[in-house]
């Protein structure tokens, strides 16, 4: 199979898969027999999903990155931990000015530029992630304001700059594959101190919507599980990716 064009990494897209169009790539990946490090890129999809079951179209073909990737023999405690480290390798793609939202939006200029879904895969005993990661890359400014996404931008928007869609998914994975070795080799505390100095979250007052209660909290750090830990009156609490949403107190970040 042809390699990814810049890519470096050795199994974490040595098999890949390009669709014209599908409606998740993460949904063709959960349904289909694939090796370790499969990796589905669409031109357009139609489907996507965000995490707390949000759904959203995508952008015209050439315009942003939609790609999924297939990981074996994870553990449950895996699930909370891998949108962190997915989010991690994004922001170093995207550059210096890359931040990132808690747990795993990244941010340039305090704007949503990467989303990122991973979902939990199970055929027979063994357990396996897919983890979506969808990034703006040459959308106009314009499309978010038709569109009606004034929290969101593109890197085309933020630095004048257009890149390849397939260019944009080998630099991916060339950051992606050795954090993965990493964290299979050593868990998640080698990437701590890197994720707390980019998450832009820490430090601000925000609102943590759970069910039908809204609590504004000041983020105080990351735990070791990958959790927020947020204190209230003198007191903590920790917030796991996926039980609630977490804002910022005067927009969205």
């Amino acid at each position: 199979m042809e390699e990814l064009p810049v890519s470096r990494a050795v199994w974490c897209g040595k098999h890949w898969i390009y669709l014209d169009e599908v409606g998740s790539t993460n949904d063709y990946l959960k349904k289909g027999d694939f090796p370790d490090g499969t990796v589905v890129i669409a031109g357009r999809q139609t489907a996507g999903k965000g995490r707390r079951g949000k759904s959203w179209s995508g952008a015209p073909t050439g315009q942003a990155l939609y790609l999924s990737v297939l990981f074996h023999s994870m553990k449950p405690d895996d699930m909370g931990l891998l949108p962190l480290l997915c989010g991690l390798a994004a922001a170093r793609t995207l550059g210096d000015a890359a931040r990132i939202k808690w747990p795993n939006d990244v941010l340039l200029h305090q704007k949503k530029v990467c989303g990122i879904l991973c979902e939990s895969r199970i055929q027979g005993s063994q357990v396996s992630a897919v983890c979506g990661i969808g990034i703006n890359l040459n959308q106009p400014a314009a499309f978010f304001v038709e569109n009606d996404l004034p929290h969101a931008t593109s890197l085309l928007s933020v630095t004048g700059e257009e890149r390849p869609v397939l260019t944009e998914a080998g630099m991916l994975l060339d950051e992606l594959e050795p954090i993965l070795d990493q964290y299979r080799r050593e868990g998640f505390a080698p990437f701590l101190p890197a994720y707390q100095a980019l998450c832009a979250t820490l430090g601000r007052q925000v609102q943590v919507i759970r069910a039908q209660q809204t609590v504004t909290a000041q983020a105080v750090s990351i735990a070791p599980d990958g959790s927020l830990v947020c204190s209230k009156d003198g007191e903590t609490f920790v917030i796991r990716a996926g039980e609630a949403s977490v804002r910022g107190l005067y927009g969205y970040l």
